[in-house]
């Protein structure tokens, strides 16, 4: 006799990697770099533009993991910050580059808009895409 199968909980398409260790990696290490940039920036420890390039890498990272990991779990929030955290990092070269010229408080509200607003769809629609 078979058990019939019970569908799962978490209609996720694969593994999801927001689970230890992978979160560390993926999103731990880009905090950790952007708040020790800062630091070390404010303490003279480090250049404007190396404190710049560090966020941009850090910004960049991130939206990687989000790209791979809204690949594998179908999450439409990371899916979303994984087209629009590389973008933002970009721009955010581009900004370090002096091609164009904007606060990096700007770099940092757009950054948090991207974030937060994210996961409206999810609040509002669905969360898997």
């Amino acid at each position: 006799m078979e058990l019939p199968v019970q569908p799962s909980s978490k209609p996720s398409r694969g593994r999801n990697l927001e689970r230890a260790p992978w979160c560390y990696l993926i999103w731990g290490v880009p905090v950790v770099l952007v708040v020790v940039a800062g630091i070390a920036y404010g303490e003279s420890a480090l250049s404007l533009t190396a404190r710049d390039v560090l966020w941009v890498l850090a910004v960049a990272w991130a939206g990687t993991g989000c790209l791979i990991n809204g690949r594998s779990c179908g999450r439409v929030h990371c899916r979303i910050d994984g087209i629009l955290f590389p973008i933002l990092s970009i721009v955010g070269a581009l900004n370090v580059l002096s091609i164009i010229s904007f606060s990096w408080n700007l770099f940092w509200l757009a950054f948090l808009v991207i974030l937060v607003t994210s996961f409206v769809p999810e609040w509002t629609w669905k969360k898997y895409s």
